[in-house]
């Protein structure tokens, strides 16, 4: 019998682990681990675990569907496979390489039993599964509520849903506007969608920028992860809670992080400006940073992450001119900052220059957590520490909109 254990890799479409799986001899039995290291890790969070939830909904349907039934077990893996294989006859065990490092390799050595992580195909679709076989009197498992893995509230009211259907029509849509292509990257993220499927479709469609974004996807795979030290500040957690809630009083830096709360998705520019922000201007720390991220981006991938991480340390911090670049004309800043929605678009990325009457009255943006130069050219700088809180001034922005 052959335990095909999956990761991120929830799909019939592109698995060659499965075809592997399906063309040898014996039942097959597909196994989901819910693994505590990953899940209680500071990285994970509800609207992950939601996500996947509908994943492996999905998946399990169309499983049933070729009489197999999907087994969910929680605990390390090692323990997990042990207790499959003293239940049922298991013969090997096959996994498609996730790119994270965790597999286990090492239990199955010490068993006798076969163990091979499959590596996903660059090129050619991988071959259907052919006929699968199931084990008699198993049904598919119930899937838990995120609360069941310890997982804290975590409203994302605009999260897109999971599952291989919703998938093919997002990457529909994303072929056809490539603006719209957000949702695809938390499918390839958890492998609802698998990278060469997405690439293949994108060059038949000729859509370049799709085939763009996927070439810097596996480069970041490809990088080398590291930890780059940044002076901290005098305050680093409030300025960290600041960053965390879109308070720091800097549109560029709040805004985006609250759409990122809202759903759990963000451009990728945005995103780099949000982490090389929080590291390079405010001083915080960089894992504090790729902690919080790592929880709000649906899209969540270690390697990616690390990659990501690493990338926004070393780059220059200057929020005010990225974000002019990226909205020149405020609206991503009105859109998620009402506090500053009735102001003209250069207002909108420079509060503090603002001279003009105050359009909301009984609405409060916070002032900047750092010195703002007066000149909205001139980049920003950390603030030196002070004992006291000075009197406001014209540098400081409190308005009461």
């Amino acid at each position: 019998m052959t335990i095909l254990w999956l990761r991120r890799d929830l799909r019939l479409e592109d698995q060659p682990a499965l075809a592997r799986a399906a063309a040898g001899e014996g039942a097959v039995l597909p196994l989901y681990i819910v693994d505590p290291a990953v899940w209680a890790a500071p990285e994970a969070s509800a609207r992950h675990w939601r996500f996947v939830a509908e994943g492996l909904a999905a998946l399990s349907d169309a499983l049933a569907a070729r009489g197999v039934a999907l087994q969910i077990e929680a605990g390390p893996p090692a323990q997990v496979l042990a207790r499959c294989a003293a239940r049922w006859p298991v013969t090997r065990v096959l996994t498609l390489d996730d790119g994270t490092g965790r597999d286990a390799a090492p239990w199955a050595r010490g068993t006798g039993i076969a163990f091979e992580d499959v590596r996903a195909s660059r090129g050619a679709a991988s071959p259907p599964p052919g006929a699968l076989r199931g084990l008699d009197g198993l049904v598919p498992a119930a899937i838990p509520e995120a609360r069941d893995l310890g997982l804290g509230f975590d409203p994302c009211p605009g999260r897109p849903r999971g599952g291989r259907a919703e998938a093919e029509r997002v990457l529909e849509a994303a072929l056809a506007d490539p603006a719209s292509e957000g949702a695809l990257s938390a499918h390839l993220a958890w492998g609802t969608l698998s990278a060469a499927e997405v690439s293949r479709a994108a060059r038949v469609a000729g859509a370049g920028p799709l085939t763009a974004g996927l070439a810097r996807r596996a480069r970041l795979m490809r990088a080398s992860s590291g930890r780059t030290d940044t002076p901290r500040p005098p305050d680093p957690a409030a300025r960290l809670a600041a960053w965390e809630k879109g308070e720091t009083g800097l549109p560029a830096v709040d805004a985006p992080i609250r759409a990122l709360r809202h759903s759990g998705l963000l451009d990728p520019s945005w995103l780099g400006l949000l982490a090389s922000a929080g590291i390079g201007l405010l001083g915080l720390d960089p894992e504090d940073c790729g902690r919080v991220l790592a929880r709000l981006c649906l899209d969540y991938h270690p390697v990616l992450h690390r990659a990501r991480m690493q990338a926004a340390a070393a780059r220059p911090a200057d929020p005010l001119r990225q974000a002019r670049d990226l909205d020149p004309e405020g609206a991503m800043l009105g859109a998620w900052l009402p506090e500053l929605a009735d102001l003209p678009a250069p207002a909108r990325h420079a509060p503090w220059t603002w001279r003009g009457p105050l359009p909301r009255p009984g609405r409060r943006y916070p002032a900047p957590v750092i010195d703002i130069a007066t000149d909205p050219a001139r980049p920003l700088r950390p603030a030196p520490a002070r004992a006291r809180r000075r009197p406001a001034d014209r540098r400081q922005l409190a308005f009461d909109l």
